[in-house]
Order: structure tokens, then sequence, then C-alpha cells
């Protein structure tokens, strides 16, 4: 037996209905109520949300672009001379 959440709601399901209830979004979790298995369907997410979201990886997007740039420059070798 599998247990499932959604809410506030936890329910003991035969493994075989595990998917099925994954596409209703539930997510299935362990005796601890740890995620194992996330929802594949069957929830929604607010505008305001995935707009935040959109907005944080085009932030994410162009910090990365940058990190490449600095990396692929390369060092300023110190030059030492013997004498």
């Amino acid at each position: 037996m599998a247990k499932v959440k959604k809410h506030n709601r936890v329910l003991k399901v035969a493994d075989a209905a595990v998917s099925g209830y994954l596409k209703r979004g539930y997510d299935q979790v362990d005796e601890n109520g740890k995620v194992v298995r996330r929802a594949t369907g069957g929830r929604t997410v607010a505008l305001l949300e995935h707009n935040k979201a959109l907005d944080e990886i085009e932030s994410l997007k162009a910090q990365l672009a940058e990190a490449k740039q600095a990396a692929e420059k390369p060092a300023a070798k110190k030059s030492t001379k013997k004498e």
C-alpha cells in the first residue's frame, strides 16, 4: 500500500493505483509525509506565481551568461622575471 496526499487529505491506495492519483494531483508520500513523487497533473498555478517564476528564470539566465563570459576571459598572467 502506498500513501498519496493532496492538500490535507492523505489516502492509502494500492500500488497499482498510484499513477492514477498522480494524474489527479496527488503527491506520493512516504511514512514520514515526505514527498516521494510529485503529481503529474490536476494542479493549477496562480498567474502571479507563474510570472514571478518566469522573471526569476530570466534573471538566472542572465547571471549564468555573465558568469560564462567571465570564465571564458583568460586571466591576466603575472610576469615574473628571473634576475
